[in-house]
């Protein structure tokens, strides 16, 4: 019994032995498998960077993609003309700690180009100690043509081994495949291309947009694109991703700087902080990236077919053959919630940073008010200004600003909590916008200015300031002391045309517009403030006229709403800036009516009441209906009290 025990025991570890075996087998052949998978991409990357920032993102996760070994990138192209676009990509790969990698430069390329946003101006930021924001390595002047770094790489690579994305323009391309034998190779561009390129993943096409146009880098070099298109070889793939693609990721300016709030300095936010790009940008160029380095299963592809580009200038177009043996494939649109993955994903990647801050600014802190507020804001100052600056465009509005404020508590109708730490940011944002604007060769300011809810945004809007280098829209209280301080420090930074847009409205319908605007976004403005800010503005004019004659001034009027509406110098000093004690006990009662309609929450009522006893010359009746106001007011906060 015991023997045929021992038998058993001796087969069961036998097979054991032999299972563990064929495990260690299975699991090496996973691992040599798992290997294989992960040998990285062999890349050259084709780029028109210096005007959409998708081509940003897309260099952004390339790096990522180096870092995590599933992409060997032999050089960079980049195909729009300038050395400040090549300047971009040596701040981005000295950044991302990449700094040999190869790159060429467009020098016979599209002239003069669309720039949609110049952020190549990057190059040019300094720190506080003059020195250049962003570490650059290469003299961009020494670079080679992009068309010979091609040459280059490719002469050294294995046949069939390079997969090129590109998402720019296809000059350099068109302009390889047109060279001849040099001190790199003797085969021309094209055989050399037919030999060692196995992909090529393009930003190109329309195909399910219900239209045939080719996309804008493919029109904006026709002539170019017509070349590469009709000579592209038919043994080399072509997976195309159609603009509709990213079309549907729409990365918001503040959602960027949301995402890189916990870093202090970052290329990517300095360029959504120095310039405006909320311009309709949208993430084309990373989804031939993705698609490149993850594979065909992350994307729904049409079938195979071949492609035909029809040279037409701006109107070129792109007409697609399917084919089972063509060389050529397309991305096709998904449902919202791909198109989301998709977006979500580069905005992991946007959140992975090697230089993280020490302070946050978008988790919810504990409710600080008054000092404690300025104190948190001190050493975020510049996080809470570029915030600002994702969505700000031209326009400086410190009604606005304060919306930063939110996560440690504002909500509109405690604005006098916040207004210590309001004017310390804001005044450090005045010189930040100042020094964008003139550093954009854009030299000029509009200032809109006059009493609280007067209707100086809506008397903006009949303005085109879009051009303007700043819009400062505030209602700058204080006599001539605030508004003379801004327009000082505006040229003393080199701003040499000044406007002052001076919006006027009644003291009645600036009040009752306030309680409206605070009715729907929380932003009260008492009575006591209103009072001393509609008086501030006696004189302006005249004192504009007598210190600032440089300055053009534009009188608007937007009187009982009924407006705007411009008129002469001479009517403008005309209005009337004194309040009448009939007037205090119009906006007095009219505060009564709106505490005792239940209309507000409790929390509101100081917000729009204020210190009723600080109003000056109150009359006896105005004194009386202070009174009450505040007793009710009392009654309403004991009651939610308790």
């Amino acid at each position: 019994m015991k023997r045929i025990t021992l038998s058993i025991i001796l087969c069961l570890c036998a097979f054991i032995g032999m299972q563990a075996q064929q495990a260690d087998c299975k699991h090496a052949d996973c691992k040599q498998q798992k290997q294989q998978k992960v040998q990285p991409i062999q890349m050259i990357l084709d780029s028109d960077f210096g005007s959409s920032t998708d081509d940003l993102f897309a260099l952004m996760m390339l790096h990522h993609y180096i870092d995590d070994g599933l992409v060997d990138l032999k050089g960079i192209i980049v195909d729009r003309e300038g050395e400040k676009n090549a300047g971009i990509v040596d701040i981005f790969n000295n950044y991302y700690g990449h700094p040999d990698i190869p790159v060429g430069l467009e020098r016979n390329g599209v002239k003069n180009p669309r720039c949609f946003i110049p952020y190549n101006g990057i190059c040019d930021l300094k720190d506080d100690n003059g020195a250049p924001l962003f570490k650059r390595t290469m003299d961009a002047s020494k670079l080679p043509d992009g068309y010979k770094l091609y040459r280059k790489l490719l002469s050294k690579a294995e046949d069939n081994s390079i997969v090129v994305v590109a998402i720019g323009f296809a000059t350099t391309l068109s302009q390889l495949f047109e060279s001849g034998g040099d001190e790199y190779s003797n085969l021309s561009g094209l055989e050399l291309f037919k030999q060692k390129v196995k992909a090529v993943y393009i930003q190109s096409g329309r195909f399910e947009a219900g239209d045939s146009l080719s996309g804008y880098n493919m029109r904006a070099a026709s002539k170019q694109s017509a070349i590469f298109y009709s000579k592209f070889p038919e043994k080399v793939d072509l997976i195309m991703s159609p603009s509709n693609i990213g079309d549907k990721m729409n990365y918001l300016p503040q959602d960027v700087v949301a995402d890189l709030s916990y870093t202090d300095w970052n290329p990517i936010k300095a360029v959504y902080t120095n310039y405006t790009c909320d311009t309709g940008q949208r993430m084309w160029d990373t989804n031939c990236l993705v698609n490149a380095v993850l594979g065909d299963n992350e994307y729904h592809l049409s079938p195979r077919g071949w492609v035909t580009f029809i040279d037409k200038g701006e109107m070129s177009e792109m007409l697609f053959k399917p084919d089972p043996n063509g060389n050529a494939r397309y991305q096709m649109p998904g449902d919202s919630y791909y198109f989301e993955e998709k977006l979500m994903d580069i905005r992991r990647h946007n959140r992975i940073n090697k230089y993280p801050s020490r302070y946050t600014i978008e988790a919810p802190q504990p409710t600080l008010l008054n000092t404690a507020a300025k104190e948190w804001a001190k050493p975020r100052t510049k996080l809470l200004i570029d915030k600002y600056l994702a969505t700000a465009g031209n326009k400086l509005d410190p009604d606005e600003f304060r919306q930063v404020f939110q996560p440690i508590g504002y909500y509109g109708g405690n604005v006098t909590a916040y207004r210590e730490a309001e004017l310390m940011v804001v005044d450090e944002l005045y010189t930040v916008m100042l020094d964008r604007a003139v550093r954009n060769g854009k030299n000029t300011m509009t200032i809109i200015t006059g009493a609280p809810a007067s209707g100086k945004s809506t008397a903006a809007r009949r303005l085109n300031l879009k051009n303007e280098g700043l819009v400062y829209d505030a209602a700058l209280s204080g006599g001539t002391q605030r508004l003379d301080n801004v327009i000082q420090r505006a040229k003393a930074k080199g701003i040499n045309k000044i406007t002052v847009m001076l919006v006027y409205n009644d003291i009645l319908t600036c009040f009752k517009n306030s309680i409206n605007r605070g009715q729907n976004n929380n932003r009260f403005c008492t009575i006591d403030y209103m009072y001393k800010s509609f008086e501030d503005n006696k004189g302006k004019i005249e004192w504009l006229q007598k210190q600032h004659p440089e300055i053009t001034v534009i009188p608007v009027s937007c009187e009982g709403n009924q407006g705007p509406r411009q008129v002469s110098i001479d009517e403008a000093k005309k209005w009337d800036y004194d309040v009448s004690e009939e007037e205090v006990n119009q906006m007095l009662s009219t505060l009564l009516d709106v505490v005792n309609s239940g209309e507000l929450w409790e929390q509101q009522l100081p917000s729009l009441v204020g210190n009723l006893s600080s109003i000056p010359n109150l009359s006896s009746r105005n004194k009386k209906l202070a009174e009450e106001i505040n007793k009710r007011v009392e009654e309403i906060l004991h009651n939610y009290r308790n």
